[in-house]
């Protein structure tokens, strides 16, 4: 009996074992081409590449990457402790990730003019540099900023033609250099 129990217990370890194997299968696909079809690559592990062109200053949370057509993808590390290097800036990488998208809708952005939030320019969600934003404020171009941000993101949608700003985001597993920009 004990020894069943051990063959069972190992048994269900190895498949919880490949089953995480499995989990980490990469489709590599063109960034411009993720951005257009991201209805099909949504909750889908990927792997792009592109052109780190900022990685925030705040906390390193976020990275901007810049596809081949200029297309921004935002890039956050999966683990909430890690922040990233700022070596990878102007750095061609290779990001492997999950895909997601947030959608920025016409009332999101209404109440953001209104409350007249400074935005992050790579998701479009309030600052976090709070010294910046105080800086902006107390030399009195916080609120032409916040409208000319806003301003722009309703232009968007109406270029797009579509209810809302898509923001695509890889939740990245690994970031690698690839080459220098």
């Amino acid at each position: 009996m004990k020894r069943l129990l051990s063959v069972l217990l190992l048994l269900t370890l190895f498949v919880v074992f490949c089953k995480n194997l499995q989990s980490q299968v990469f489709t590599k696909v063109n960034a411009d081409s993720l951005i257009i079809n991201i209805n099909k690559y949504r909750n889908t592990n990927v792997e792009v590449e592109g052109i780190v062109i900022h990685v925030c200053g705040v906390d390193g949370k976020k990275m901007k990457l810049s596809t081949e057509n200029g297309s921004i993808i935002k890039i956050l590390p999966k683990d909430s402790l890690t922040s990233f290097d700022k070596s990878f800036f102007k750095k061609k990488v290779k990001v492997q990730g999950l895909v997601n998208e947030l959608r920025i809708g016409k009332s999101y952005i209404d109440r953001l003019e209104k409350d007249k939030v400074l935005l992050c320019h790579i998701d479009h969600t309030p600052c976090k540099d709070s010294v910046w934003v105080r800086e902006l404020k107390e030399s009195g171009s916080a609120n032409a900023l916040s409208k000319k941000d806003t301003d722009k993101l309703m232009q968007i949608m109406e270029q797009t033609g579509k209810e809302y700003i898509s923001v695509i985001i890889i939740v990245a597993e690994k970031v690698e250099i690839i080459a220098e920009k």
